[in-house]
């Protein structure tokens, strides 16, 4: 039952989504807190100079992440509904997305990865749009301007520029020199123009020591959370049954719906690898591992044959967001 609610095509998902969130999102109004950030995590450059206005309210701070998200569940839902790599017209996507981040409470306050998301979002875009185009000089170039811009906010997203190339190799294939080019120069724009701000006002120093801590800094986050590790490894349940059924189906799939799950998965690939080895990295990769698993997951609910199953995962799902609710 639950499961046909979230899946459907119809115009009321432009109401539920945002109940949706008001309501996973209620502690945070309740009891507005900030996010526990390490030294020089909400330093960077352009996160610090866009959110000094609600640096002093917790409250407001929540209320922005919440606009966010439902900003970004739209997003999620215009790149499925453009590109049809889900066959089906479907709410799920952003639903999903929604109830990942309904799970992850400290998260429920504006964060650097929020706008990371967004960029990375925006780069993917123009990844796929290149599909069978001739010429996408301007999307390469744009695809690393999104990714360099990003960065500004988290630095982390960094990491995620080699997908650009990868990526427009794997859905278009033409090696052009300019295709490898053209992105490093979009993504070089915002990096030369930050670095020359801090060169001539004398604070070269803070540049170079913001960037340290944030790739240097140890922050743990996963030990002693049992609450996190028991939703965590519930999703990663589910992400694994989505991809042995997405493997069982690959060959069926349309060549470009092949494509843009390579894509999906160097994403989720790249943030597992940051989030093992990159000390600074903490539980807000999770918010970037949800661009990828919300079409996994979503791919497998829609087509699975028992249904019965699928809203079992979904009940279970939203229980364990319930039980995060009070006991994190």
């Amino acid at each position: 039952m639950i499961l046909r609610i979230l899946k459907t095509n119809q115009a009321y998902h432009f109401i539920l989504i945002p109940v949706m969130i008001a309501g996973l999102w209620f502690r945070s109004y309740l009891n507005p807190d900030f996010f526990p950030f390490f030294e020089g995590e909400n330093d960077m450059f352009l996160y610090k100079a866009l959110t000094q206005w609600v640096a002093q309210s917790a409250l407001a701070s929540n209320l922005l992440s919440m606009v966010f998200v439902i900003i970004l569940s739209f997003f999620i839902l215009k790149l499925n509904t453009e590109y049809a790599f889900i066959r089906v017209r479907t709410f799920l996507p952003s639903n999903i997305f929604v109830l990942i981040i309904g799970g992850l409470l400290a998260l429920h306050t504006l964060h650097p990865v929020y706008f990371a998301l967004l960029f990375l979002l925006l780069c993917v875009d123009r990844i796929f749009q290149s599909y069978e185009m001739e010429k996408f000089h301007a999307s390469a170039f744009e695809a690393g301007f999104f990714i360099g811009l990003g960065s500004l906010f988290y630095f982390n997203l960094i990491f995620f520029f080699p997908i650009t190339w990868i990526g427009f190799l794997l859905i278009n294939k033409r090696t052009q020199w300019r295709n490898f080019v053209l992105p490093v120069l979009g993504f070089m724009v915002p990096w030369l123009f930050t670095w020359s701000h801090y060169f001539l006002s004398d604070q070269i120093t803070v540049f170079v020591d913001t960037i340290i801590m944030n790739f240097d800094t140890d922050n743990q986050f996963f030990s002693g959370n049992r609450a996190l590790q028991i939703y965590l490894a519930y999703l990663m349940f589910i992400s694994l049954l989505g991809s042995l059924f997405l493997l069982n189906q690959y060959d069926e799939k349309k060549i470009s719906t092949r494509k843009n799950f390579q894509v999906f998965f160097l994403i989720f690939f790249t943030a597992f690898i940051l989030l093992l080895f990159v000390p600074a990295v903490s539980q807000e990769i999770v918010i970037i591992m949800s661009l990828p698993l919300t079409y996994l997951i979503s791919n497998y609910l829609i087509f699975m044959k028992r249904k019965v199953w699928g809203n079992l995962f979904i009940y279970l799902f939203i229980a364990l967001i319930i039980y995060m609710q009070f006991v994190s």
